[in-house]
């Protein structure tokens, strides 16, 4: 076997492979024997059809089955011959096969060769990410708001943040009902016996502060409200000022429980056994946070560091998997498929970015993995790999 190899691209080679006749004769006679075993033939019983029947019956299928014999008989050894890194069998082509010998040429694609960036003391930002007595406390807040109660007010009581209200609204555009412009802004438009928290990012902004301190029963009218011009507005508002009429109908107090009522809600002992256990969770929290932000960081320094070329067809597949997985995100999100339409050439150009960054970390890891001397046979070797990286940054 012979075989020379000529580069196609950065990472893509082609090796033309020849053999000789008594190669060629030799893998011939393997498919002969393999057609003989399996064709069937009328009045042959299987595994008894003649060498000559078969050249006859099945000569084209039997040529091309032979061709195909061969490449998969050579191609591996003629890469391995030249000491190629393979990463993936492109292909095949110009394969013939006579009684003189045989010839093909197989595209693959090879490991990208780069010089290895200096990837100790790398200069890496450190966060303090102690958990103060305010975030805990904060926690604790939100903890008891999950498990609030409420309770209809009392007369005479008006309306606070985190109560429940019920109300009855309706919003004009210059003396023009909202439904006019667009019937399909329906929740901006109007509503009737609507229930909603008073919480920042709930409902209207407007309505809810214009809610706060009223009393069951009270119209308020003339709430100024305008909508963004960014585009999150619905269609025909953006921009514009609305005015709107409201009236409370009825609100519920949210009962908070007290530390006592949380800690055996919690099943904690005492509440100072449950904040000692949601601090300890907060703290692993952030220093999980922690260690993350610092491996992203110190990767995109290696990225930077080193750019070169990367197999075509193991970017192919790394930029299919993100674009699937974007697309199955989508799909539980609700983004409609015209967002994908109008967004195709970008969401396309961003996974393709997206895999080259992919890859490119994968080979960068790997070789300061070798480098570091941890075990080839370790499934988390890239990750141990990452982890010296940002135990040695400054």
């Amino acid at each position: 076997m012979k075989t020379e190899t000529k580069k196609i691209e950065q990472c893509r080679l082609e090796v033309r492979v020849e053999i000789d006749a008594e190669e060629a004769a030799k893998t011939r006679k393997e498919t002969e024997k393999a057609f003989m075993r399996e064709a069937r033939v009328p009045g042959f019983r299987p595994g008894k059809v003649p060498l000559s029947v078969i050249k006859k019956e099945f000569a084209e299928k039997l040529q091309e089955q032979t061709l195909l014999d061969m490449i998969k008989k050579f191609a591996v050894d003629a890469t391995k011959a030249e000491k190629l890194d393979v990463v993936d069998m492109v292909g095949a082509k110009d394969a013939k096969l006579d009684d003189k010998g045989g010839s093909f040429a197989v595209v693959v694609d090879v490991k990208p060769t780069f010089k290895l960036p200096a990837y100790k003391g790398l200069k890496i930002e450190k966060r303090d990410v102690t958990v103060k007595d305010e975030d805990l406390a904060k926690a604790i807040e939100s903890m008891k708001k999950y498990h609030a109660k409420y309770e209809d007010a009392k007369g005479g009581e008006t309306v606070s943040d985190g109560d429940f209200v019920q109300i009855d609204y309706s919003g004009t555009i210059d003396g023009k009902p909202i439904s006019e412009i667009n019937p399909e802004a329906k929740i901006v438009a109007s509503g009737e016996g609507f229930w909603t928290m008073v919480e920042e990012g709930r409902f209207l902004p407007e309505l809810l502060d214009a809610v706060k301190g009223m009393k069951a029963g009270e119209t308020k009218e003339d709430i100024k409200a305008k909508f963004a011009a960014d585009g999150s507005a619905p269609e025909g508002l953006g921009g514009a000022e609305a005015e709107y009429k409201l009236t409370l109908k009825m609100f519920r107090r949210m009962i908070l429980p007290d530390d006592a009522e949380l800690a055996k809600l919690m099943k904690e002992e005492s509440f100072e056994a449950l904040a000692t256990q949601l601090r300890k969770r907060m703290q692993e929290n952030a220093d999980s946070q922690e260690a993350r932000r610092r491996e992203d960081e110190a990767m995109e320094l290696l990225l930077k560091k080193c750019d070169f070329a990367i197999p075509q067809m193991q970017a192919e597949r790394a930029k299919n998997n993100i674009l699937s997985r974007y697309a199955e995100r989508a799909q539980v999100s609700g983004i409609d498929a015209s967002y994908f339409e109008k967004n195709r050439e970008k969401i396309q150009s961003d996974a393709e970015a997206a895999a080259d960054r992919q890859v490119r970390a994968y080979y960068i890891l790997s070789a300061i993995a070798d480098a570091e001397n941890i075990d080839a046979n370790d499934e988390g070797r890239n990750v141990k790999a990452l982890d010296a990286v940002v135990a040695n940054a400054k």
